[in-house]
């Protein structure tokens, strides 16, 4: 009984430690980004004179002038700040929206169906995941041009595809939900549409519901993609990163600081009223016993 005691004090101890170890990175690395993003507030309202002069003082003036001339000067192939936002918003909101319905489907069509070659297309999903996206660019990039739907907002059937590491999540999800829910409306008559649609779906509303916070986030603050292909229609991310290569030249360094700061509003809003239905959304759920 001794021996039994000792090893669950060590045990408490061991994961007291554990516990401040963590919280010590974590509070470190939340310190990093608070800084990160007062020292862009602070750029953000000197002069551009002022900011190369010195990147560490207070503002002489504080320019919150900056903020509306953002709205004047950050521009990306004749679309300026407005434009950006709105190329942003249906294209973070619409990608979330298909790819997590698709995952949705993907995951519950391989949780509670079995058909032949189910577990060897299981494995090669899992591969493919795996593989960096750089390894799969130069195929989507032919891809994308050859069906020429570059530049424009069907672009958006890229995200289709229901085989990310979304997938493994909604795919847990179904399979650990009871498939009791299915086998009462089987009973009455129902079809896998209905069983689908009207059962699963809205028991999934939370997962999905996170998910596509998630992926909205994702694809708001995703540049490359855009790069490649909606250069004619920038998002925010893409067309200030653009911006950025030229801000030096153009004497706005600190009108693009104020910039960068505009397109995070959205993602801080989401963040601040969601983040714990994320959190919480995302535990596996369903009918236990």
């Amino acid at each position: 009984m001794a021996n039994i005691k000792e090893e669950k004090v060590n045990r408490k101890k061991g994961a007291k430690v554990i516990f401040i170890i963590a919280f010590i990175v974590f509070a470190f690395y939340s310190l990093t980004i608070v800084f990160s993003m007062l020292w862009v507030f602070i750029q953000s309202l000197k002069t551009n004179l002022e900011f190369w002069d010195d990147m560490i003082s207070l503002p002489q003036k504080w320019l919150f002038s900056n903020y509306t001339e953002a709205f004047r000067r950050l521009e990306h192939n004749d679309i300026r700040l407005f434009g950006m936002f709105f190329n942003s918003f249906w294209y973070a909101l619409g990608g979330a929206v298909i790819s997590v319905f698709m995952h949705a489907v993907t995951g519950f069509i391989f949780a509670k169906y079995k058909f032949r070659g189910r577990e060897a297309a299981f494995s090669f999903i899992l591969f493919t995941i795996t593989i960096p996206i750089v390894g799969s660019l130069p195929s989507l990039y032919k891809v994308i041009y050859t069906m020429k739907i570059n530049d424009s907002p069907l672009f958006l059937i890229t995200a289709l595809g229901g085989f990310t590491g979304n997938f493994l999540i909604m795919y847990a999800f179904f399979k650990g939900m009871d498939w009791t829910y299915a086998e009462a409306a089987q009973i009455d008559g129902a079809g896998h549409y209905f069983i689908f649609f009207k059962i699963m779906l809205p028991l999934a509303a939370g997962p999905m519901f996170a998910l596509g916070i998630l992926t909205f986030i994702g694809n708001w603050n995703n540049y490359e993609t855009p790069i490649l292909f909606l250069d004619k229609m920038p998002t925010l991310s893409s067309g200030l990163y653009r911006f950025s290569l030229i801000a030096v030249y153009r004497s706005a360094q600190t009108v693009y600081f104020a910039g960068l700061l505009l397109s995070i509003l959205p993602v801080l809003v989401l963040v601040i009223l969601f983040g714990d239905k994320i959190s919480k959304n995302l535990a596996i759920g369903g009918i236990k016993g």
